[in-house]
């Protein structure tokens, strides 16, 4: 799969042919090994493994295992992103185990998405953390570092960076040798990021990901058996659809809800999203709606509704014709959004009390004051 660079990946949704592309295994045959309930394998949001069982065998054994989950520095997060934390939380919560975020400045820089690495996009990433921790994570639980502020993330690209060659890497990501030398090196960087758990506290990790981004796990896995290192598991995500069908993206702000959007244009985005009801009131009434076409109610199954027998009332009820869109399905994502959103507004401001617990380094300063005056 040729791919130009991690931010020009295109969100493919050709799973099953990806998995046999790359040897990936369904989790169906994981579901009797998960005891717990745990909602984004029940409603099969995590649609893969590699290795996982391998991790789970662990956890039932009481041993220390970590997640990790990057995160590199945007204007705002929406909800399509969140997705990878909720998971992350909710495995937590049930297994005790580490989370460690990288903050990938570095990342954005080399790939051109930021112009420079100066105190506006450090400030940048330390909020995206905070909208991040604001979902529930405690600070014991989370190893947080900005990537570019971590000599240790340095000390061990460098080490491994002998391990990959150019041409392996531009194999795996479709580089044309017009990219600048941080992208290639980046590959580097990354494995830093998923191997440092492993080699710092001996922890095994699992890195829940899109199935499109396999090819990173594959060149670190490449490294790891060269050292002798855990080979780091996965766990692979559906994507959330964007409300106008397609994929969401945050270049197109109509696609997506953003986490600190205001209510006035969480309502407009919701009342214009894509829906499976028919052209006509008597239509909808008479035929009933479509509910596997709908963003509404793919976003009611992947994020906003947990309770599986109202979840099935409602799809019976589209299916029936005794739902009508405008007037039943949106307004109540719309109240379930904003409930959301009040609710990580108010943990929000908790976290910020105590940010300096949950990064490994201190915050700079001013940035810290910038953070609490605002």
């Amino acid at each position: 799969m040729k791919q130009n660079s991690n931010y020009d990946i295109r969100k493919r949704t050709d799973y099953e042919n990806i998995m046999r592309e790359f040897g990936i295994e369904e989790i169906d045959k994981l579901q009797s090994e998960i005891e717990q309930d745990i909602f984004f394998f029940r409603r099969k949001i995590v649609i893969a493994h590699r290795d996982f069982n391998k991790i789970l065998e662990r956890a039932k054994n009481g041993l220390d295992w970590a997640i990790i989950s990057g995160r590199g520095p945007s204007n705002d997060l929406h909800i399509g992103h969140l997705i990878v934390f909720e998971l992350i939380l909710e495995l937590q919560k049930k297994f005790g185990c580490k989370f460690f975020m990288p903050l990938s400045d570095d990342e954005k820089y080399v790939f051109r998405k930021l112009k420079a690495l100066n105190n506006e996009t450090y400030k940048l990433a330390i909020e995206n953390a905070i909208d991040i921790f604001a979902l529930g994570f405690e600070p014991d639980n989370v190893h947080c570092y900005l990537s570019s502020e971590t000599p240790r993330i340095y000390r061990l690209a460098l080490d491994f960076s002998v391990n990959l060659t150019y041409n392996s890497i531009k194999a795996a990501l479709g580089f044309s040798g017009e990219e600048n030398a941080g992208t290639v090196f980046y590959s580097c960087v990354q494995a830093a990021h998923i191997l440092q758990p492993s080699v710092d506290y001996n922890f095994p990790v699992v890195v829940p990901i899109g199935l499109d981004q396999d090819v990173y796990m594959r060149l670190t896995r490449d490294v790891a058996g060269k050292r002798k290192i855990t080979a780091p598991a996965s766990i692979y995500v559906k994507y959330l659809k964007g409300l106008t069908g397609g994929p969401m993206s945050s270049s197109i702000p109509e696609t997506c809800v953003y986490i600190r959007d205001d209510k006035k244009t969480i309502k407009k985005k919701i009342m214009s999203a894509l829906t499976g009801g028919r052209d006509t009131l008597k239509e909808q009434k008479e035929l009933g709606g479509v509910p596997e076409k709908c963003t509404v109610f793919n976003w009611f199954e992947t994020f906003f509704i947990r309770d599986d027998e109202e979840l099935e009332q409602i799809r019976t009820q589209c299916k029936n014709g005794k739902l009508i869109c405008g007037k039943d399905c949106k307004p109540k994502l719309y109240n379930l959004v904003c409930e959301y959103q009040d609710k990580f507004t108010l943990k929000r401001k908790e976290v910020i009390k105590n940010l300096e617990k949950y990064f490994d380094h201190p915050i700079k300063p001013e940035i810290l004051e910038q953070i609490r005056c605002t």
